[in-house]
């Protein structure tokens, strides 16, 4: 089992922590860090408890969630942050009720969060390399919902009566005459590409069968704020890629 160990101490140089140190362990075995070794037998304690370490550091131990279990997936090429895996649940609507197509499985980052939100994912994948890694982020994120086909979306969309359909794909104005056959209308079709151009030919291909509702580059930027401190982090999130929103009509 993966419990996480929260140190909120003081760091080598002197200064509090902010934020706090996060160790992601497993319990079955000793953990040992700049902050000395705590043995396997206390990381089966309950939650909230203070343990520490044979250097007399203090830690809080908590068992992790659905985000701590996310934001530590396998990465592959072009995994698509928070920020905008956020945004895509809000803007399309997703509910308990909702059924949505992946294409462009990756990592599967997008595909998880999105299936911790809806009723089901089915996402579309052609390369076995990048299935595996989404497997395995599968598995650890305990997700069930995700039906993973080894297809080209290219050539095609199996399902019917779709509310969402995401598209992370070089070129997903090759998805749209499939998408409009497989969404619902007033249904969601969602391009995330890392180029402005790109987005501009995605948008140009929705026809008739679609209504544009906005492109989007979200840009995050964090800040400390503590005592006198007050200032943003020197490495904001800055580029990461373009979203296109479209409703079938």
């Amino acid at each position: 089992m993966a419990r996480l160990l929260i140190f909120r101490g003081i760091s080598h140089e002197g200064r509090q922590l902010h934020p706090p140190q996060t160790f992601f362990v497993q319990e079955d075995k000793d953990f040992t860090c700049q902050h000395g070794t705590i043995a396997k037998e206390e990381l089966t304690k309950p939650d909230g408890s203070v343990i520490k370490s044979n250097i007399d550091k203090e830690f809080i131990l908590l068992t992790p969630d659905f985000g701590d279990l996310h934001g530590r997936l396998k990465k592959a090429p072009q995994t698509i942050p928070h920020k905008d895996l956020g945004r895509i649940i809000v803007q399309t609507g997703m509910t308990r009720e909702s059924v949505v197509v992946d294409a462009g499985l990756g990592s599967g980052a997008l595909a998880i969060q999105m299936a911790n939100t809806c009723k089901e994912v089915i996402a579309y994948e052609k390369e076995e390399k990048t299935i595996n890694v989404a497997k395995d982020n599968l598995t650890f994120c305990n997700t069930k919902n995700v039906t993973i086909k080894h297809q080209d979306i290219y050539e095609g969309i199996d399902e019917t009566n779709v509310d969402v359909i995401t598209l992370d794909l070089p070129e997903p104005w090759k998805v749209v005459a499939h998408a409009a056959k497989a969404l619902r209308h007033g249904g969601w079709l969602v391009a995330y590409n890392p180029t402005i151009g790109q987005i501009a030919k995605f948008n140009d291909a929705l026809g008739e069968a679609f209504m544009h509702e906005k492109n989007l580059e979200i840009i995050e930027r964090a800040w400390d704020a503590h005592g006198n401190i007050l200032r943003p982090k020197k490495t904001p999130i800055g580029h990461s890629g373009f979203l296109s929103f479209a409703r079938k009509v």
